[in-house]
């Protein structure tokens, strides 16, 4: 599985490093220009995060084009409609001499803008005079299962060469990014990574101690994690082999996929083990969705290997605990339910008011940071 990733992460860079030497080819008419544009790839290369990498981006291309402003969009699709989420807006000082009621609406999904459309089901860029900002130029972003972005470039004039340079860039974040996001999926399932839980979980919980500060006329969101542990996997491993232990644990997160909001975070955390994090979930809501989940892994029919059930500990966010104290809490509500039958759904702070658990405090030495 290593080398698998390995070979693929070479792939990832080779065509990386492709994509930017057509771009030195496209723009640097001087040895001048140089030092600036590997500064400008050196800078979005350097980021980490996917946010802060379409920022940058967005920001790169205002210093390399001239353009009014430059949008980033995902496209994503939803009961048939492509729809539109902005990622990313940067725009020129001029933008400040503009009222907001005269910069121009963009739509909700692609289909309410012909020219959007266009770009999106040909996947090449598209041009059209502007009345408001001259030119508004369209460029695909193409992800795995076809048009997965668009940015929009409005420019007092049509240049080709800084075309070129937003398509030539484009083409570096999209290789780019897909290295970052092999880097945080699970090779076999493809759900986030035990590395990227610890990284996103202190974001998490420092969103939900903002939130704790708000004022009563802003009640805050609650939001649920929980761990789901599939019932007697070795026993899997041991009758049937591994190879049909891993179809378990693909189908396993299929489902989960399936049954989870597209904001709800999925991970695989280890092994057999895996966690969801329930956004904007009251505890009581978490139980539901994780019950109706359970159902539906329990009813489903695994290739060979027939039945499988899958034992659940959930426990509400609260932005003041540590992350190993929630996870602690989830763990200690999961291992009460595979220890009592399993195939059932435990919330840590029901149990506790039943008197089935005595709540642990962690002790100063006890304090892991990730």
């Amino acid at each position: 599985m290593g080398e698998e990733y390995g070979g693929l992460a070479q792939i990832r860079f080779r065509i990386f490093f492709r994509d930017f030497q057509v771009f030195l080819g496209v723009r640097c008419m001087t040895k001048n220009n140089i030092p600036h544009l590997l500064e400008s790839v050196v800078k979005l290369t350097s980021l980490r995060d996917q946010h802060a990498l379409e920022v940058c981006l967005i920001k790169t291309l205002q210093e390399l084009i001239s353009a009014s402003q430059i949008m980033l969009f995902e496209v994503s699709e939803d009961a048939g409609k492509h729809m539109l989420k902005l990622l990313a807006d940067v725009a020129s000082d001029q933008r400040s001499a503009v009222s907001e009621t005269e910069l121009p609406v963009m739509p909700s999904c692609v289909e309410d803008d012909s020219d959007l459309m266009q770009c999106f089901t040909t996947g090449q860029q598209w041009v059209r005079a502007d009345d408001e900002a001259g030119v508004r130029v369209i460029h695909p972003i193409a992800g795995v299962n076809g048009i997965a972005g668009l940015l929009i470039v409005r420019s007092p004039a049509f240049v080709e060469k800084d075309q070129q340079v937003a398509t030539a860039f484009l083409r570096i974040y999209q290789n780019y990014l897909q290295l970052i996001s092999d880097n945080e999926h699970d090779t076999l399932t493809g759900l986030l990574n035990r590395k990227t839980f610890d990284e996103r979980i202190m974001a998490i919980m420092s969103a939900h101690r903002a939130d704790q500060r708000r004022t009563a006329d802003n009640p805050v969101r609650q939001s649920c994690l929980a761990v789901l542990d599939i019932d007697h996997f070795k026993k899997v491993n041991d009758q049937f082999g591994h190879l049909y232990g891993d179809e378990v644990l693909l189908l396993f997160a299929q489902i989960m996929s399936r049954t989870f909001r597209d904001v709800d975070l999925l991970f695989r955390y280890g092994g057999e083990e895996f966690v969801v994090v329930l956004r904007d979930v009251d505890l009581t809501t978490g139980l539901v969705v994780l019950e109706r989940f359970r159902k539906a892994v329990a009813s489903y029919h695994f290739p060979q290997v027939g039945s499988v059930t899958a034992s659940v500990g959930m426990v509400a966010i609260d932005g003041q605990d540590l992350p190993t104290t929630l996870i602690g809490q989830a763990d200690q509500a999961l291992y009460y339910a595979k220890g009592n039958g399993r195939n059932q759904v435990c919330a840590y702070e029901r149990l506790l008011q039943e008197g089935k658990l005595v709540s642990v405090e962690p002790s100063q030495g006890d304090i892991e940071l990730f």
